[in-house]
């Protein structure tokens, strides 16, 4: 539990966040036992965890499988022929504990940060292309940034995941008390043809699930995100604001887990932002990626 950062494959870190989370507190238990991470073959999604959360009046499941399909089986965008391999996050109300399964109620998104254009094959291998990450976990959550090693795949991204229970809310609200962020620093594509592996930039489970990552998240919008002053050097931000649905207008939750930064505005890299009379700190993390250029950008929780 709390920061950490290295190289690992994903079911590595797959397992750290797993076992970090039912670490942190008695109301992360391990949701079904036949779920781990030790067959991690392609053309599967074997390597893979399952977590309840028992602190709230209504169980809840979640799962982190790694996706490691390398042929026709990889995934389907906008009608062409691209393969994708990544991490797919699950909300589930209910488990089949026989089949050992999602129940019928479930929300899922998959992040696809390793691609081919126009091919189904891929050419890295889950359990072995290793992954630069960034990985904060506590009893509320975790926030996860990665960038993978280059390899011959031409459509790698780096990306954030963030998943966050919400201990008090603004309102009695009859939805659960989670929500699930992710974004890459690079979109070829948008929409999956495969059912359970769409991107939901934004998942509320179980209210909406939105692909504009800018729907049911607010972030700060007065010169975009966090920035560093010239004149008093302290940075400015806004945690971003959770709504129960994609137009903004049903505030519900600020996280307090991480936050957007801008670029060129006097942060850098590697920055750690102190928050004033708290011990708590935030690392900043900007990531390009081996395919593209575009910097993803945040600040992710660091000290407690």
């Amino acid at each position: 539990m709390g920061f950490t950062s290295g190289a690992k494959v994903l079911p590595d870190i797959v397992d750290e966040i797993a076992d970090a989370l039912i670490a942190s507190s008695v109301n992360w238990v391990e949701g079904d036992a036949t779920w781990d991470t030790t067959d991690r073959s392609t053309e599967a999604t074997l390597a893979r965890r399952c977590l309840k959360y028992t602190g709230d009046s209504a169980d809840i499941w979640m799962t982190l499988e790694v996706h490691n399909y390398k042929t026709s089986e990889a995934i389907r965008y906008q009608g062409n022929d691209t393969g994708a391999q990544g991490l797919r996050v699950t909300f589930t109300s209910t488990w089949d504990s026989i089949n050992h399964t999602w129940g019928d109620t479930k929300f899922q998104t998959f992040i696809g940060f390793e691609g081919r254009d126009w091919s189904y094959d891929m050419y890295t291998d889950m359990a072995t292309l290793q992954i630069n990450y960034w990985l904060w976990v506590d009893s509320t959550g975790f926030v996860v940034m990665g960038k993978p090693e280059p390899s011959s795949n031409d459509r790698q991204s780096s990306f954030i995941c963030v998943m966050e229970h919400m201990g008090t809310k603004e309102y009695s609200d009859g939805l659960t008390n989670f929500y699930c962020y992710t974004t890459r620093n690079a979109w070829w594509a948008g929409t999956g043809e495969h059912s359970g592996l769409e991107n939901y930039r934004m998942t509320r489970p179980f209210s909406f699930q939105d692909r504009d990552e800018n729907d049911g998240i607010q972030f700060y919008y007065d010169t975009p995100y966090a920035r560093k002053s010239n004149g008093n050097g302290k940075v400015y931000f806004m945690k971003p604001v959770i709504h129960n649905t994609a137009n903004n207008k049903t505030p519900i939750y600020q996280s307090e887990l991480f936050f957007r930064l801008s670029i060129d505005a006097g942060l850098v890299d590697g920055d750690v932002i102190a928050i004033d009379g708290a011990t708590t700190k935030f690392l900043c993390k900007m990531l390009t990626s081996p395919d593209h250029s575009n910097v993803l950008a945040f600040a992710m929780k660091y000290v407690a």
